[in-house]
């Protein structure tokens, strides 16, 4: 019988140190994933956008802070063909620190986009200050006229490799984009370039603003507000 209590009593001294070391083990998993939390979910470090009332600042900012846009073509697809038909393709406005104004993209011709621009090449770009994060920041739905959205329509022309520009929009790209170095070789893919037509902006309340390509393409605007993010992601990831 004394064996027995002793046995048992062991067995309630062995379960109180397992408790004890699970509390401390699940205490710390706790901490270091409220620690893995804060690192993960960053704050938004891309400044806010111009005051609305400024419409070209404003244009420019949001083309050159989106790294993604819908871009709009006249499908060729058999059973929809002579419809709209959108696609998402990734974008710049030219590098980090010099914005031009002019969406570039690296497309193949076995996309859909390429394929209906190669009969047709009128598009409309699509880009929404929602890339930014501040309409959900600000808890402004993206269909708000706050959330400015900016549409560029013009015709897509493919660059001609080798020239001063081709060489710049495309590091642009890759700097931008740098999964784009990996992409398959045998995709022919090129650069391709919205030559602008018009511009109409959903800026605020009461309507779309059109905005002159000519005046749109003169601003001075180098956009060092993406450099800086940039700049200050790549000194966190070397901090230890």
């Amino acid at each position: 019988m004394k064996w027995q209590i002793i046995f048992f009593a062991f067995l309630s001294i062995l379960n109180s140190y397992a408790e004890c070391k699970w509390k401390s083990y699940d205490k710390r998993g706790a901490n270091w994933r409220e620690t893995a939390n804060e690192v993960t979910h960053r704050p938004q470090e891309i400044p806010d956008p111009p005051d609305h009332k400024k419409l070209i600042p404003m244009a420019r900012y949001v083309l050159h802070n989106a790294d993604w846009a819908s871009v709009a073509t006249i499908s060729v697809l058999p059973a929809i063909e002579g419809f709209p038909f959108s696609n998402v393709k990734s974008v710049v406005d030219g590098s980090l620190a010099n914005s031009t104004g002019v969406p570039y993209f690296y497309m193949s011709p076995m996309d859909f986009t390429a394929k209906d621009l190669s009969k047709n090449n009128r598009a409309t770009v699509l880009v929404s200050l929602e890339e930014t994060r501040y309409c959900e920041n600000q808890k402004i739905d993206p269909e708000d006229p706050r959330c400015t959205r900016l549409m560029l329509s013009g015709k897509m022309k493919k660059m001609k490799n080798g020239t001063p520009e081709y060489t710049f929009a495309k590091a642009a790209l890759f700097e931008r984009h740098p999964a784009m170095a990996d992409f398959p070789p045998d995709h022919d893919w090129f650069v391709g370039k919205l030559k602008i037509a018009q511009i109409a902006m959903v800026d605020w309340f009461g309507g779309a603003k059109y905005i002159p390509v000519k005046n749109y393409l003169a601003y001075n605007y180098t956009g060092m507000e993406m450099l800086q993010y940039h700049n200050q992601h790549i000194q966190r990831a070397t901090i230890p």
